[in-house]
């Protein structure tokens, strides 16, 4: 099976695609494009995010009130006048449209690279832990990097949506369905990640992590469902923590 039928083949035909993988000899191609890919269009997800009036609005909403609290604190005698200066400085550097697209770009498309590594570990530790079956790290490095495919595209879809839709987080989730979608509350969070890609993603990877350990595939996908379950959990967490600093 060629490079290219492998790409596409995992959406309709996973499990075919999982058994030429763990039957040939490894190839690098598998997991370095959809690699490559993934960071490429994480990159151009977040320029485009930033590049919307209704975010750059609301930065700059955020970026008046930090300086009205400084100025509290200056008045208060809790703050210098020479550091809430040098903050705001800071601040209006970092928010300003080519600076924040630059680094959001910037760790998307690292954060793109790093989650094909990520998912390559997670089934082989989920493999070695709770399966006990050993597997070539670069085996289940290629499984995660053909099923990041679905993550390709459903960012290839959240881009076409951010284009037509007038929404803050429009991505093929529940999101859209609210129109007061608010970073700061769990419970929109949690609409971003009941994502219909991210639920397909974790079909794939269990197909694979079934077809390299030679385990049922319900079984595997129980495992998978399961830490991603937790992933996710901490990720909102940690969405919540910071959401006072977000958009």
């Amino acid at each position: 099976m060629a490079l290219a039928a492998r790409l596409l083949n995992v959406f309709a035909i996973p499990g075919e695609v999982f058994v030429v993988v763990k039957a040939s000899r490894i190839s690098i191609a598998n997991w370095a494009v959809p690699m490559l890919l993934s960071g490429v269009i994480g990159a151009l997800t977040v320029v485009l995010f930033v590049s919307q009036p209704v975010v750059q609005e609301k930065m700059g909403q955020r970026f008046e009130q930090q300086v009205k609290m400084l100025e509290r604190q200056v008045k208060d005698g809790k703050l210098k006048q020479v550091d809430a200066d040098r903050t705001v400085a800071l601040t209006r550097f970092v928010i300003a449209p080519p600076t924040l697209k630059l680094l959001g770009g910037t760790a998307a498309a690292g954060f793109g690279v790093a989650r094909v590594f990520w998912w390559g570990f997670v089934l082989w530790l989920l493999a070695r832990l709770f399966l006990k079956i050993r597997l070539n790290y670069l085996k289940t490095l290629e499984v995660a990097g053909l099923a990041l495919m679905i993550s390709v595209l459903g960012s290839v879809v959240m881009l076409l949506l951010m284009v037509n839709l007038p929404k803050l987080f429009a991505a093929p989730s529940l999101s859209p369905a609210i129109s007061d979608f608010d970073s700061m509350r769990k419970s929109s969070l949690l609409l971003v990640v009941a994502n219909v890609f991210s639920f397909w993603l974790i079909g794939v990877l269990s197909v694979g992590l079934a077809k390299l350990t030679g385990v049922p595939f319900l079984r595997a996908a129980w495992f998978i469902f399961a830490f991603w379950l937790i992933q996710e959990s901490l990720l909102v967490l940690l969405g919540g923590l910071l959401s006072p600093f977000a958009v």
